[in-house]
């Protein structure tokens, strides 16, 4: 019995560092102590605004550049999945071989994940393809193997470390996710643009991948939360080190709009990275290719070699124009508060300018 309560203590122990959230805190308040005055809501809104009024896109222009981010996703989870890629008609018979991909070695239950979320993507590329009819563009040329090698190193600050994204479970998820939450966030961008148009079966149907793709990224990260400790030997780091370089690595390619967040937030579990109320964010098109082509100031490189189809096909502009105010930009960039009780917080209406969260706190 000794030896049983020492080994639970060291268990405990073990566990401590990522539980400094402790179970049952925060009862009966949403993420953030403060209220967050719609900040990031408001300013995803000022930011498409602008740039539909600039830009003038249409909904084919939008609709286009998803199939680009949709075909990538496609053909890495379908060879990963299947060992070949999606059907030719989808893909586009006149368009360039994909550079990589090959079967995934996967254990019983990931191979089912795996499956799931190759169906879907293909699915994606299908859907666009009906909406947009004739108009649709055919995948661009793709280079998988390269763009996960160079993403890796660049997130990692490695050089020609060999990343092998089908090597086994933790290796395929973790690159499925490096692309899926990118296309969460985008997605979700695209579906407040699309709204400005007003197109409300667009609007669904982006809505929808969008959807689709948060569910997906939620699944691989509580899968890598599983794995949090594993250590990933290319590295010498846990998974959960290569998590929060990776998602640095993208917010840094983001921009100026604080999105990005790393499995682990104030020490607990981060399995659906949200703002101080719960609420998923947004991404342009421009800093979604922005990190898709590794930082490309052209639009060409990273997976995307000879860049993308459409006329959505460069990550100018990546920041927020000038006319929106600094202090709302500050606001929407704060990270939130975790308290221990509610006991805590006078009010949970009044925020807390010129952020919702006060200067002595860090994410």
């Amino acid at each position: 019995m000794r030896v049983m309560a020492a080994l639970l203590a060291v268990m405990l122990m073990a566990a401590a560092p990522v539980f400094a959230q402790p179970p049952g805190s925060n009862a009966g308040l949403p993420p953030s102590a403060t209220a967050t005055g719609l900040a990031a809501q408001k300013l995803t809104a000022e930011i498409g605004s602008a740039l539909m009024a600039e830009m003038k896109y249409t909904d084919v222009d939008l609709l286009s550049f998803l199939v680009n981010t949709e075909c990538l996703e496609a053909e890495f989870n379908s060879f990963a999945a299947f060992g070949v890629g999606m059907h030719p008609k989808l893909f586009g018979l006149d368009s360039p071989s994909p550079m990589g991909g090959k079967k995934a070695n996967l254990s019983w239950d990931i191979q089912l994940w795996s499956e799931e979320v190759a169906r879907d993507e293909i699915g994606h590329v299908r859907i666009l393809h009906e909406a947009l009819g004739a108009d649709a563009p055919f995948c661009p040329q793709l280079d998988i193997d390269g763009g996960f090698q160079q993403l890796f190193n660049d997130a990692l600050g490695t050089t020609n470390v060999e990343w092998d994204p089908y090597k086994d479970d933790v290796h395929f998820v973790l690159s499925t996710f490096a692309l899926e939450e990118i296309g969460a966030t985008g997605d979700k961008g695209v579906t407040g643009l699309v709204a400005i148009n007003g197109n409300g079966t667009v609007v669904d149907l982006v809505g929808g991948l969008a959807q689709s793709a948060g569910y997906q990224a939620a699944a691989d990260r509580y899968i890598l939360w599983t794995h949090r400790n594993d250590t990933l030997p290319e590295f010498g780091k846990t998974v959960n080190e290569v998590m929060e370089e990776l998602t640095s690595y993208r917010q840094a390619l983001t921009g100026d709009v604080q999105i990005d967040q790393g499995l682990t937030y104030r020490g607990g579990i981060n399995v659906v990275p949200t703002d101080g109320n719960g609420v998923t964010l947004s991404r342009t098109p421009q800093q979604v290719l922005h990190i898709l082509t590794l930082g490309s100031s052209n639009g060409i490189g990273g997976f995307f070699p000879d860049g993308v189809n459409g006329r959505i096909n460069t990550p100018d502009p990546l920041s927020p124009p000038s006319s929106i105010p600094s202090e709302l930009i500050a606001m929407a960039n704060a990270p939130y508060t975790i308290v221990s009780s509610y006991k805590d917080v006078e009010d949970p209406f009044a925020p807390s300018p010129p952020g919702n969260v006060s200067a002595s706190s860090s994410p």
